[in-house]
């Protein structure tokens, strides 16, 4: 039975958005469902406790993001989520004066499926709290609600990443197709019309069914495409 997601908001530092996150979509819904009910105007302090990092999660809850007809779907894709979840780790790279820095953070400390229930608990780890709470600036945040219904991966991190470059209704951004690639994890085999024509065209087309426009430019570095330019507007 799908229960309301209300009008909470998943917010975090443009860091979560715009690096990989080595999340599958069951895995992504999860995680953005438990950050919808982090209270970001608490302290880093607060979340010191367990308890409080510690949240629970509904089937009908996952039901009603993943926009599933059946209960049964929503529960089994909760279940093998949660078990995938926790060997997955945030990747964040920094570019240093000694070279590239690269930090791994595991997202959950423990999470337990409660079989009768239908619901799962997830404790994010210390180490990631500090993106996702006491937030003042250079932060990303959109309503649960507009996440409902995507069905790609891609779909829903490309809607993150042009998020987190304009807090308004309009944005333009340039990125370099090697960002892309890492940010949006697609495979290494794709080469660059690939990425445009399997990843990208998709992604955009089923984010203006949900009211985006979307369009971008190809920019050359010699006589390859090195770039993309986004430009749009959100509903």
């Amino acid at each position: 039975m799908k229960t309301s997601i209300g009008k909470n908001t998943v917010t975090m530092k443009n860091t979560i958005a715009r690096t990989a996150q080595n999340l599958g979509l069951a895995e992504k819904r999860i995680i953005t469902l438990g950050m919808s009910k982090i209270d970001t105007r608490q302290s880093k302090t607060v979340y010191k406790n367990e308890e409080n990092r510690t949240i629970t999660i509904t089937a009908g809850e996952y039901q009603t993001i993943a926009n599933l007809k059946r209960e049964l779907d929503a529960y089994r894709e909760l279940q093998n989520g949660t078990e995938k979840i926790g060997k997955k780790q945030l990747v964040i790279k920094r570019e240093t004066m000694r070279g590239k820095k690269i930090t791994r953070i595991n997202w959950l400390e423990k999470a337990t499926y409660e079989q009768g229930k239908g619901t799962v608990k997830i404790c994010f780890t210390g180490s990631i709290m500090p993106y996702l709470c006491a937030i003042e600036n250079r932060f990303t945040t959109y309503k649960i609600q507009d996440a409902a219904g995507i069905k790609s991966i891609y779909t829903f991190r490309l809607m993150e990443f042009l998020t987190s470059w304009s807090n308004k209704k309009e944005g333009q951004r340039t990125i370099s197709i090697k960002e892309i690639k890492e940010m949006l994890e697609i495979p290494t085999s794709y080469e660059t019309g690939g990425t445009i024509s399997r990843v990208i065209k998709p992604a955009i087309k089923e984010l203006e069914k949900q009211g985006w426009t979307i369009n971008y430019e190809k920019e050359k570095t010699g006589r390859k495409i090195s770039h993309l330019t986004f430009l749009w507007r959100k509903p």
